[in-house]
Formats: C-alpha cells, structure tokens, sequence
C-alpha cells in the first residue's frame, strides 16, 4: 500500500496560524507546528481510511475467529505510545508469528508509514480507552513477586502459546498459537494486561479454553503480569 501524503484537514485555516517563518540569506524555512488536537483529527482520518478495513475501532468484544486482526477498540489502553510509533514507522517485529488466530491468511505484512503520520495515528488511538482499565493499578513486582509470576507462567503453560523470552540462539521459546510476548513490557501497558489477564473473554470472546480453571487469585494474576512486564526490558 501506497503512503498517503498529509491528510487536508493537517492544514485547514484553524492551524494556520501555527506555523512560524524564519528568512535567510539562503533561502526561507518554513517551521510548522501542529496542535494535539489537529494531530488526533489527522490520525483518525488516516486509521478511518487505511485500518479499518481490517481493525475494528468501534463495537462489542469478538472471538478472534470472526475478525481479520486485532481490535483497536482499547487501543489507548491497550499500547505503549512509544512502541506504537516506532513499529507503525517499520513494522518487523512479528506480533503473530503464524498468523492473527493461528491463521495463515492473516500474515501479510503490515503496512508502514512515516514519522508523522505514525505520531498522528498514535495520537487518534490514544483517545481510545476503556473504562474496564484502571489506570495506575499495576506497579513494578518485587523481586519475591516476579520470582512466582515466572513459576506460575511456567506451570501454567503460558509459553506453550506464546514466544517468550529465552535465553538462547534465537532469544525466544514457545508456541505460536497466540500472540507473541517477547517484546510484551514495551509494547503493552500493564493495567491493561492485568485486566486481560484476570478475563480475557471480557476482550476477546471463546478465550475460555486458555484460561486456568478455577481461575487464578487476583494475587496470582498480579504477579505473572508484573513477570510479562519484564519481558523486553534488557534489550
């Protein structure tokens, strides 16, 4: 797909005035600054032009099996803004390995765009939040606490669908019928991964079958996401 240039709204006659003139002998530079509501409105209409086709921003939770990729829905709470801009720029970094919901057909490659565009997209999905995630809830693990996340990951089978970070050739280990982790502690925000954590069929629908049974204590859901908060962070 084809990078488009600035969306028209960028430079409508409200913003105008933000831009700023310097002469030089050589020559004129033009400085433009763009407000954060302007830069919000042209990412909108950058994700409503070249995302929606296969996101959803708007609707109720559905099973991964009825849609062609992730949903943006809580992508506010849901991505490092970070992380966000710097993967729309060059999107390598393998979110599911085979495919979104183990399915083949749903590999292709992401699109990229550039730096502008990128913080103005991230600035629209940053307005999308969810009420269901408390802000502020989780807090960096002590030491005891990372140390039984990492058993209970372990014991409960996480990597056996997720990569996870490892220690070896290929800096990874696990499976690849769900989205990989390796990066999780810069890619993801951790309230919204504890609130995933304690239900995620509350965000994606027939998530059951993955789901310890009887369901893990608040204190253990804690502790294995304070241990996935680690993952990615000595790089």
């Amino acid at each position: 797909m084809v990078n488009k240039p600035f969306p028209p709204q960028a430079f409508s006659g409200a913003h105008r005035g933000t831009r700023s003139m310097l002469a030089g002998v050589m020559g004129v530079m033009v400085l433009v600054a763009f407000a954060p509501d302007a830069m919000a409105s042209g990412g909108e209409t950058l994700v409503k032009t070249r995302c929606v086709g296969c996101h959803r921003i708007t609707g109720q939770p559905m099973a991964r099996s009825k849609k062609k990729a992730p949903d943006l829905i809580w992508a506010g709470s849901k991505y490092q803004r970070p992380w966000l801009v710097a993967w729309l720029q060059d999107p390598k970094e393998k979110l599911y390995p085979v495919g979104y919901d183990f399915n083949f057909t749903r590999k292709g490659p992401h699109l990229s765009i550039t730096a502008i565009e990128a913080q103005q997209v991230a600035d629209f999905l940053g307005t999308l939040k969810d009420a269901r995630v408390k802000e502020g809830e989780v807090k960096p693990g002590t030491p005891e606490e990372l140390a039984r996340g990492e058993a209970l990951y372990r014991d409960h089978g996480c990597q056996n669908c997720h990569w996870t970070p490892a220690n070896n050739k290929r800096g990874y280990k696990g499976g690849t019928s769900s989205t990989s982790l390796v990066n999780a502690g810069n890619r993801l925000q951790p309230d919204w991964v504890y609130r995933f954590n304690l239900n995620p069929d509350d965000f994606v629908p027939e998530s059951g079958a993955y789901i310890p049974k009887p369901s893990l204590p608040e204190g253990d859901i804690f502790a294995i996401t304070a241990y996935m908060m680690t993952f990615g962070k000595g790089k």
